[in-house]
């Protein structure tokens, strides 16, 4: 048998040969298996002290930088007399860190030339091996299903776990129980770095300077035309090819690609009113009417100004002075508060996501691992991050007991005693590191919101805590971030006595030293506009 990808505009040719690729290294191993390795000898039962160890040696063998022979040999050196060897192979799957695990199996079948994969193991293999993600649901049932595996629950379930465990997005158990559109909304979030011009007046929609005109593409509109430009052949004309490619980048694509998997659904596009021109707002909603009305979902664009946490410090900490990313994940974090608060949002589930998050169907966010997450814990996390953990994606339960108090007071009520704190101190204080407001400041509060929702911490626990496997880029402050201090990324800030004019260090501060108020910035204040009909 061979590999297959569900028929899907975005596979592209490049993909396609991964697959073949994949194909050709699966075929002979799917079409030759004779049988599991049947032991050599009689088989001994192996103490579970002995198996305990053997399995804490196996987490920490690294294949880095060794070849097969030096792996084999660490391999044999520590597993216990008695051990066969498809047990072996059944604990590397189980344990081990995914780039560890490929290597370790072709060393441990190496050692045993008696020993052969199963059909099993050979699919569990594939999964590990799939880092392009071009496996999907429909193919991994097919080879379950030509092995007569589909109806081994264990072995279904062990693969999925697999899955789970490598963080690839497209294999999981759907869920017994579908979710419809009413039970959630999704939420995504546009905010601008700087403030549009409003007495030049030239920007044409909401995002960034608003002079993209992708954002505007009337291709857009017209879900039957995009899918025809998203099937033809790539333009030999570079203007068109660069053309089809700005649009395929743009906010407005990106969410009528979410509208295209959400019919029925409600679909909120958050963004900072103060921040844009009228026009820009104007032109933006139009395209949002136009989008929700081609593909019948209800998606509104909908500003954070109106939120009733915006307000007293939260309010001033949406300075266009302030962190770009503080603002956002602020904003983020604000919005999930009002769905899951306000009685007038009903929905069960407040789905808050990046808008670089690629789009998902609703079966696929709410599969049913992460339905049975969020009826346990009351949410759910992006999992592809450090420590398996990115606020880049989460789904609130609004049902949960305690998960809008806790998440009010550890995330939003912590971050506004943070900034007050901070105004007592005079100008240039010298703090830690992490002493001022930065990129990561609302993000690190989410540990004390976890640890308040009973989630425990630590080495073999974070693949049991709630998470979700999505496609993301990979997140930007990672170590904390690494970027000159001329980068707006870099930046920190703070408000001084009774000022709301942020003091910034690095980034758009123009002194090399100590904080100053954005020269720019100084006068600007937040005229929110009318809300759009």
């Amino acid at each position: 048998m061979s590999l297959t990808v569900a028929s899907n505009p975005i596979v592209n040719a490049q993909n396609t040969e991964q697959l073949n690729v994949l194909n050709t290294y699966l075929s002979p191993h799917l079409s030759n298996i004779v049988a599991q390795y049947a032991g050599e000898g009689v088989t001994q039962e192996v103490a579970p002290h002995l198996l305990e160890k053997f399995v804490k040696e196996l987490r920490r063998l690294f294949t880095r930088g060794k070849n097969q022979q030096q792996i084999a040999r660490e391999l044999s050196q520590c597993i216990p007399v008695g051990l066969q060897s498809q047990e072996v192979v059944n604990l590397i799957f189980e344990n081990c860190h995914k780039v560890n695990i490929l290597p370790l199996l072709d060393a441990a079948v190496a050692a045993h030339s008696s020993f052969a994969l199963s059909p099993y193991d050979i699919i569990r293999k594939a999964i590990v091996a799939d880092t392009q993600h071009l496996l999907t649901n429909s193919s991994f049932m097919a080879m379950m299903r030509e092995h007569g595996l589909d109806s081994q629950e264990d072995k279904m379930q062990a693969c999925y776990d697999l899955a789970y465990r490598m963080n690839h997005p497209n294999i999981y158990r759907i869920s017994a129980t579908p979710t419809l559109p009413s039970d959630y909304t999704l939420n995504f979030l546009w905010v601008n770095l700087n403030p549009q011009d409003r007495i030049l007046g030239v920007a044409q929609n909401i995002f960034g300077e608003g002079l993209n005109n992708a954002e505007n593409a009337e291709c857009i509109q017209h879900p039957d035309e995009l899918r025809r430009r998203e099937q033809a052949e790539p333009s030999s004309v570079p203007e068109e090819h660069e053309n089809w490619e700005k649009i395929k980048r743009s906010v407005t694509y990106r969410i009528s690609r979410w509208a295209d998997m959400h019919p029925n659904a409600q679909i909120n596009m958050w963004y900072d009113s103060a921040l844009v021109t009228q026009r820009a707002q104007q032109n933006t909603s139009a395209m949002m009417r136009s989008i929700s009305q081609s593909r019948g979902v209800n998606l509104r664009l909908r500003d954070i100004r109106q939120l009733p946490l915006c307000r007293d410090e939260i309010a001033s900490s949406l300075h266009p002075g302030t962190q770009l990313y503080y603002r956002v994940d602020i904003s983020k974090a604000s919005i999930a508060d009002y769905m899951i608060s306000a009685p007038q949002e009903r929905a069960k589930y407040c789905v808050v996501s990046d808008i670089d998050i690629a789009p998902m169907a609703p079966a696929q966010i709410f599969d049913q691992r992460t339905v049975d997450y969020l009826s346990s814990n009351g949410y759910v996390f992006n999992r592809v991050g450090l420590f398996n953990f990115e606020n880049s994606f989460f789904i609130f339960n609004r049902e949960k007991a305690n998960l809008q108090k806790n998440h009010n007071e550890t995330v939003i009520q912590a971050t506004r005693e943070a900034i007050t704190s901070l105004r007592e101190f005079p100008i240039n204080t010298c703090f830690r590191p992490d002493g001022m407001l930065g990129a990561q400041c609302v993000f690190n509060r989410y540990s004390q919101f976890r640890t308040e929702m009973g989630e425990r911490v630590g080495l073999g626990v974070e693949e049991r805590a709630p998470r979700k496997v999505v496609t993301c880029p990979r997140s930007q402050f990672e170590f904390g971030g690494d970027f000159p201090e001329s980068d707006y990324r870099a930046e920190t800030f703070r408000f001084i006595g009774s000022s709301n004019i942020p003091y910034t260090r690095k980034g758009r501060n123009p002194q090399r030293y100590g904080e100053a108020q954005i020269s720019e910035l100084i006068n600007w204040t937040a005229q929110p506009l009318p809300v759009e009909a």
